[in-house]
């Protein structure tokens, strides 16, 4: 590289040595990338857009793959919340035992299940 400097005093840089005269080659080396590494694809941009492409694609599935996981996140919230709501609305709970006889939750199964019903929103509700 050259660096140029004309009679009104405007430098310039070339490739090629200064008309004048005026002006000296200097040693312009360009910075090394951040990752250390350099990647040429030459001639072959063939290549470097395939791998564009494929980059971009599993990039749309990861974000699809993110919005149906949120998706069901929510309605499994949804259905926790329902749930908890039956459960806290009603003052007697009545249930089916092993032989299907029905009978009522005493207070501590019920304060049980509401907690694990309150422990699954926590999980799943953020």
């Amino acid at each position: 590289m050259y660096k140029c400097v004309d009679a009104k005093g405007v430098t310039q840089y070339s490739d090629k040595p200064c008309a004048a005269g005026k002006g000296k080659e200097v040693d312009i080396r360009g910075q090394p990338p951040i990752s250390g590494k350099l990647d040429s694809y030459g001639s072959d941009l063939g290549a470097a857009e395939r791998d564009f492409r494929g980059r971009q694609q599993k990039r749309e599935r990861e974000e699809q793959q993110e919005a149906a996981a949120a998706a069901q996140r929510k309605s499994r919230c949804a259905n926790l919340r329902a749930e908890h709501q039956r459960w806290t609305s009603v003052a007697r709970v009545r249930v089916a035992d092993s032989k299907g006889e029905r009978r009522y939750m005493d207070d501590e199964e019920r304060a049980a299940k509401i907690a694990q019903l309150e422990a699954g929103i926590a999980r799943e509700c953020r």
